[in-house]
């Protein structure tokens, strides 16, 4: 990949014919959407789950500690990540996916299923921890190993579009999941929500894993990961040995990773509730907020991500983080002093557009950083760290925020810290791919040096 994130010309991988590789595209979208549909649901029905397992105190305790059960889910994913990256990198993609979904459902079950403070005191939120502690695991290894699956089966000039199927597929999961709870919600009386209505989106999500477990059954796996496995030798560095020669482009990828993370679960998973709790406006209409956000992100990612194989990668995420900055903090001073179901779904829709300009390259730029062989497990350390850092904590620090401060615009400042913060790495990017190798993306200085050497002497030795 050049600077600017188009592919070389010679940047060229063993592809599948183009209808099977469109097949393998749509499958994979479908169980990513299934997958993120469950993981999405929990954060729009936080303000009910609050008041359902925990001890009837002040209501900002309760629902700072049902964000922390939200926020414990990503403790584990690093790890998880790491070693579900691994094993997808030894084993292959196909291997690791269906086992991923399989345990998303049974989180999502063990919620829908769980009983509440009123029925077993204490023991209620232990249920609701080791249910979030299943989706978490399977959250770390669900990107990396899905985005590598995309990319891998596209073609190098369109991998931009290939890769942004994947934000497609959480886009659709932000929609589906905001569907279901304004259907849910619009449809029961208050008291029937909190008996028993709040327990229907989770128990959809675990009916409908097994039939994203079923997809990804029959997925295909990669030729790049085929043709990589054909070509392994026992000197190769691959899986957890990788991540040290690739550090350089580990921390890059994490600055990337940060501001996108910030935006879409400030803006489209704790929105909801900030539509509830400091906008007043009730839970029917703060859903609005998701099939809004959820209907651009899913339409706009791919032919965003086309784009980006045509303008490059590089420039049109730097695009996006700009007006990003300019419009976070206009957005919350507008929403707060003109709250209204109008205004909040001008807001999503606006946010969706500028999330789908960023987010539709990110991941073939991201997956363009690693060699195939320790794509899926740098991907997924890079990855689930930012994820951890920015995302699972934003809805309990933004709530501590506001609750602290009194400041309902503290979002704005969340957001942006981490916009400056991608902005940042996207500046070191060109620098930092100055020598690539156009075998595998991976910019020249992180080509373990023996290899790099050995390279040089046979090009040194061509006619």
């Amino acid at each position: 990949m050049t600077p600017g994130g188009r592919a070389r010309r010679d940047d060229r991988v063993p592809i599948a014919a183009a209808g099977d590789a469109l097949r393998q595209i749509v499958a994979a979208a479908v169980g990513n959407a299934l997958e993120w549909y469950d993981f999405a649901v929990y954060g729009y029905f936080a303000v009910t789950i609050s008041t359902l397992f925990f001890p009837p105190e002040r209501e900002w305790t309760a629902l700072l500690a049902t964000f922390g059960l939200f926020a414990v889910a990503y403790v584990v994913r690093p790890v998880a990540g790491i070693v579900l990256g691994h094993y997808a990198d030894r084993f292959g993609r196909k291997a690791v996916l269906p086992f991923i979904m399989a345990l998303m459902a049974v989180g999502s079950a063990l919620i829908a299923l769980a009983p509440t403070y009123r029925t077993i005191g204490a023991a209620a939120p232990i249920v609701i921890l080791a249910a979030r502690l299943l989706q978490g695991i399977s959250a770390g290894g669900e990107f990396s190993s899905a985005t590598a699956f995309l990319v891998e089966h596209a073609p190098p000039r369109l991998r931009g579009f290939y890769g942004a199927w994947q934000f497609s597929g959480q886009g659709a999961a932000v929609l589906l999941s905001g569907i279901v709870g304004l259907l849910v919600t619009r449809s029961l009386s208050g008291d029937q929500l909190q008996a028993w209505g709040w327990r229907v989106p989770f128990a959809l999500g675990a009916v409908v894993g097994p039939v994203g477990f079923y997809i990804r059954l029959r997925l295909s796996e990669t030729p790049a990961f085929l043709r990589a496995q054909a070509e392994k030798t026992d000197e190769e560095v691959s899986g957890f040995r990788a991540l040290a020669a690739l550090q350089r482009c580990i921390w890059v990828a994490l600055g990337l990773v940060l501001g996108g993370t910030a935006a879409f679960y400030v803006l489209f998973v704790f929105l909801p509730t900030y539509a509830v709790k400091i906008l007043d406006l009730g839970v029917g209409a703060s859903l609005v907020a998701p099939v809004v956000a959820g209907s651009v992100i899913t339409v706009l990612c791919p032919p965003m991500g086309y784009l980006s194989d045509r303008v490059g990668r590089w420039r049109m995420m730097g695009v996006a983080i700009v007006a990003f900055l300019v419009a976070v903090y206009p957005a919350f001073l507008w929403l707060r002093h003109a709250p209204g179901v109008t205004v909040l779904a001008i807001i999503e829709g606006g946010f969706g557009i500028l999330f789908a300009a960023y987010a539709a390259p990110f991941s073939a730029a991201i997956a363009e950083l690693f060699p195939v062989r320790a794509r899926a497990t740098a991907m997924a350390a890079a990855y689930n760290v930012g994820v951890a850092l920015f995302g699972g904590g934003a809805p309990l620090i933004v709530t501590w925020l506001i609750a602290a401060t009194g400041d309902p615009i503290a979002p704005a400042y969340y957001v942006a810290a981490g916009l400056l913060l991608s902005l940042a790495s996207i500046a070191a990017m060109p620098r930092r791919l100055a020598g690539e190798s156009p075998e595998s993306g991976v910019p020249g200085d992180m080509v373990p040096r023996r290899r790099r050497q050995d390279r040089n002497r046979r090009q040194a030795h061509r006619p």
